[in-house]
């Protein structure tokens, strides 16, 4: 997962712009009558969002006793996606995706934006900026509905959580015909049984160690021939092992914790993998 500031836009601010183009005159006083109860979801989501709290943030259907949670949900899809002015907010939380990707994976392009508590649920935060979080389609569509019923069942939220500057990605060399690697959470000592249990969650949730055991075989096959080119040149082992150290530490400027990184460290510091194994890869 990859760090984002915290957008400044408040809801105090987004939601009137989308609401006001409400073309039914009823239905827009009802929903201005909800500014207040939005603000104060957005209070709440702050507070308790960096305590493990946001799960006792309560579930509703309906709003201020005369919004359902489906009028709500129509601000952000028609008001805030579909309308120019509302739009303008839409794509300044989607421009902020570290280098265009997405941040819950950390490698597909960020394409929409994903509702942290789903609308659905939490109708209240249907616009409020920090609820929402540039995503790609997969990771946004993945996680669907899903809530967190207990601190453990929390995500990882780019805005509040930053967890960069630490190796905490593992990559496990599989030694099978073919070769393949398989990826966990191996928490430093430094953090919380909480912290450790979110990230793994978050792997979980949005399927990414299968996502990155994917692309790791790909990228193995494509190393083969390379592989058993150095070994033969008389390098032999210490040549495929300088070779992944480096190729490790490359893609550790990147991102730390990015599958490259984690499945070149791995298969470096494997001695079946550098002497005989590679000759196993698909």
């Amino acid at each position: 997962m990859r760090k984002i500031n915290k957008p400044v836009l408040k809801a105090a601010v987004v939601y009137p712009v989308c609401i006001a183009t409400v073309g039914n005159s009823e239905l827009r006083g009802r929903l201005e009558h909800c500014q207040t109860l939005i603000n104060n979801a957005e209070i709440e989501f702050e507070a308790k969002i960096t305590k493990g709290q946001i799960y006792t943030i309560a579930r509703e259907i309906i709003v201020n006793g005369n919004v359902t949670y489906k009028e709500l949900k129509n601000v952000y899809t028609a008001q805030m996606v579909q309308k120019p002015k509302g739009r303008v907010y839409y794509d300044q939380l989607l421009m902020a995706a570290p280098g265009g990707l997405c941040p819950l994976c950390s490698h597909r392009e960020a394409t929409t934006l994903d509702h942290y508590l789903p609308k659905s649920k939490y109708p209240r935060l249907s616009i409020v900026p920090i609820n929402l979080i540039p995503s790609c389609k997969d990771c946004n569509t993945g996680k669907l509905a899903d809530y967190p019923i207990g601190p453990n069942d929390e995500t990882l939220h780019p805005y509040y959580d930053n967890i960069e500057n630490v190796m905490w990605l593992n990559a496990i060399v599989n030694k099978t015909a073919p070769v393949s690697l398989s990826f966990n959470v191996k928490a430093p000592a430094s953090w919380s049984n909480l912290l450790t249990n979110r990230v793994t969650t978050h792997l979980d949730c949005f399927k990414l160690n299968i996502l990155y055991a994917a692309q790791a075989a790909r990228r193995l096959s494509g190393m083969k021939y390379n592989l058993e080119k150095i070994y033969s040149s008389g390098a032999a082992q210490a040549g495929i092992e300088k070779y992944l150290v480096d190729e490790a530490a490359s893609n550790a400027q990147v991102n730390l914790n990015s599958w490259e990184t984690a499945m070149f460290r791995a298969l470096s510091e494997d001695h079946w993998f550098c002497s005989t194994g590679f000759r196993l890869i698909g």
